[in-house]
């Protein structure tokens, strides 16, 4: 017997309490046991999401109800612009951007070879009017290449997409094919549209939620069964429609009114001869609910066209990277979903050897990336040939751990010796590789055979021994690196096993299976310190003109130190923040003056973007900002690749947005 609503939803504001959140309801509608609630908008639009629910073009070339071009669909990691479509009804007929719905008739707008033929071409007058959308498309594209050093972004390649299908429209063509062409260029310019919305506006009030951004009613909005998918899309101002099961919904929500829901009023015949009116259904590309392999088949073209294609990989891992970096982690699918960690079970990720240290590491122990850096990681150019010769390269090893060792063990036990041995060593070593680091530095097997490591109790007469399996050539490349710190850790492996952590005493044993936040500030620190070690490095290597005389030093030194939160280049000796401040700061305010300071060293380096020649200010509007901030970040990475040929360690995110 199916369940029903154990109660009639009614408008109800709480006492005191006017203000509508993500979770209360400006609009409410509710369907059997699943009750949708907007916190902005004051409709709640049909969602048909049945499993046999099928894509199929209809008459005008479109996808009814299905189509994530024309209503709002469930929310897709795979495609999470989508949300930023532009909606049809806030575009007035007759102008440029309102062919993008535009659906041709037969009669009026078909030019046949000859009267009765289905051959032929669209008037010249609504090819103009197609035309011009391609000309904005490519000048929004082009105006937003101009704030990039990388000019090879997907939607770049999705520009040349469109122009070639324009070029069909010159063909003399069946009008069945005309009727899905059109489609095609239509949904192509507003995946191009939606995809500016969501680079140029989306992302930058998405980075800093420190405020919540008035709802854009011109964007397509989507549905979403998670809580915080709906808070993040409240705040940065998107249409959203949160699904719950009547009984997760508070008795006490705010409740502006109830609605009941919109239904779609769109095409829903389906095709038929011009001239003979027999049907000729397309094909079916999919059947199921709203998730994204529904629209990856509206996504599939009707032709095969002369274009750059879009790379499915690419364009995942593009949308994974674009998540806000002061808070919220990156939303992953239910295949990468892990809740809790277990420190017993065999490898959540790749392999540490050939690891693409390119991606984060997704794991519940990894802080997050901050996302200037994660989209600069993503898009510079890997090409060997880019790297330096050996001569003019700096040193290629690394002054602290990769981060990825701590979360990429095989049993409770090799986490415990990471992190106890690293722990151990810590203090020794962070002063060593600050004051006089070794020449060259310790590569990544070094690393992991120090903190894999458990010396035994040796004789006085002998050195130490590394577990079973270690040649003689590992254990000299160790005592080279890390004489000081092995000695250390032979005594303290036969001693107490108590640890120090930022003023804690902590005892080895409770490393089998370590608190998250605790790990979390251990990988924190990793980053943060590996990133400043490497900047001051890197700036050596590129700038070393600016450092002729004592003053020429000082003057770059406090540069340098002012990208930082305390003025400093370290932070291992210094109490954490109690918020995230720096590159890392939650507003464009705060993190104006620490990107201003490093775009100050950056310009410097050989091949600085010339867009980084002007200084950042705070009269520059958000979206500039944003882009220019992204600029350093990229120009960065790169500049560490080229130096070095492997990816820096980046800046990551202590703590996560209320």
């Amino acid at each position: 017997m199916p369940l029903t609503i154990p109660r009639e939803f009614k408008p109800f504001l709480c006492d005191g309490d006017n203000a509508i959140t993500a979770t209360d309801a400006r609009s409410l509608a509710y369907d059997g046991q699943l009750v949708f609630t907007s916190p902005n908008m004051t409709f709640v639009p049909q969602l048909y999401d049945n499993p046999s629910n099928i894509v199929q073009a209809r008459v005008d070339g479109k996808f009814w109800a299905m189509d994530p071009f024309q209503w709002p669909q469930m929310y897709a990691d795979a495609y999470t612009w989508s949300f930023t479509i532009p909606r049809r009804e806030f575009h007035e007929p007759g102008t440029d951007l309102w062919y993008a719905w535009w659906s041709p008739a037969f009669s009026d707008d078909f030019e046949p070879l000859s009267p009765g033929h289905v051959f032929g071409k669209l008037k010249s007058t609504h090819r103009d009017h197609l035309f011009r959308l391609y000309e904005q498309a490519n000048k929004h594209v082009g105006s937003y290449k101009l704030f990039r050093e990388n000019k090879q972004d997907a939607v770049v390649g999705w520009v040349t997409g469109l122009r070639s299908v324009f070029e069909r429209f010159k063909e003399t063509r069946a009008w069945q094919d005309i009727v899905m062409i059109l489609a095609e260029f239509q949904r192509r310019f507003l995946e191009i549209w939606s995809m500016m919305d969501y680079l140029e506006i989306f992302e930058p009030r998405l980075k800093f939620e420190d405020r919540a951004h008035g709802v854009n009613k011109t964007w397509m909005g989507c549905f979403t069964k998670d809580s915080a998918i709906a808070l993040r899309l409240h705040k940065a101002g998107v249409p959203v429609w949160l699904i719950r099961d009547v009984r997760l919904v508070d008795d006490n929500i705010n409740i502006r009114q109830v609605v009941p829901f919109t239904p779609a009023d769109l095409v829903f015949g389906m095709y038929l001869h011009p001239i003979k009116n027999f049907a000729q259904p397309f094909d079916i590309r999919h059947k199921g609910p709203s998730y994204h392999q529904r629209q990856a088949a509206v996504r599939q073209p009707y032709l095969t066209f002369e274009e750059i294609p879009i790379d499915h990989t690419e364009v995942n891992h593009f949308a994974a990277s674009r998540e806000p970096s002061s808070g919220k982690a990156p939303t992953r699918t239910m295949k990468n979903k892990s809740a809790v960690y277990e420190p017993t079970a065999l490898r959540q990720n790749q392999s540490q050897v050939g690891r693409d240290k390119w991606c984060d590491v997704t794991h519940p122990f990894m802080p997050n990336i901050n996302t200037f850096f994660a989209s600069a990681m993503s898009h510079a150019e890997k090409d060997l040939s880019r790297v330096k010769p050996t001569r003019a390269r700096m040193d290629e090893g690394y002054r602290l751990p990769d981060p990825g060792l701590f979360v990429n063990v095989l049993s409770s036990q090799s986490l415990k010796k990471y992190l106890t041995n690293w722990l151990a060593c810590r203090e020794l070593w962070l002063k060593h590789v600050y004051m006089s680091p070794p020449s060259p530095l310790p590569r990544s097997q070094s690393w992991h055979d120090l903190l894999i490591m458990q010396p035994t109790p040796q004789p006085s007469s002998s050195s130490g021994q590394m577990p079973s399996g270690k040649t003689g050539k590992s254990k000299a490349k160790l005592d080279v690196f890390f004489g000081d710190e092995l000695l250390l850790l032979r005594q303290f492996w036969t001693g107490s096993q108590m640890l120090q952590w930022r003023g804690q005493k902590i005892e080895a044993a409770m490393l089998e299976n370590p608190p998250h936040y605790l790990v979390q500030q251990i990988i924190y620190e990793i980053c943060e310190q590996s990133f400043r070690y490497d900047l001051l490095e890197l700036d050596e290597h590129l700038a070393g003109h600016m450092r002729l005389d004592r003053e020429a030093k000082k003057r770059r030194m406090e540069l340098l130190r002012g990208i930082f939160p305390q003025h400093a280049l370290t932070m291992w000796d210094k109490d954490f923040s109690t918020r995230n401040d720096g590159l890392n700061a939650e507003s464009f305010h705060d993190a104006l003056p620490y990107f201003e300071n490093f775009r100050q060293v950056l310009i410097a380096w050989d091949g600085a973007p010339q867009d980084l020649k002007q200084p950042f200010t705070e009269s520059m509007p958000e979206g500039e900002k944003w882009q220019c901030m992204k600029q350093c970040a990229l120009f960065y990475v790169q500049s560490f690749y080229d130096n070095t040929g492997h990816p820096p360690v980046v800046p990551h995110i202590l703590y996560a947005a209320p």
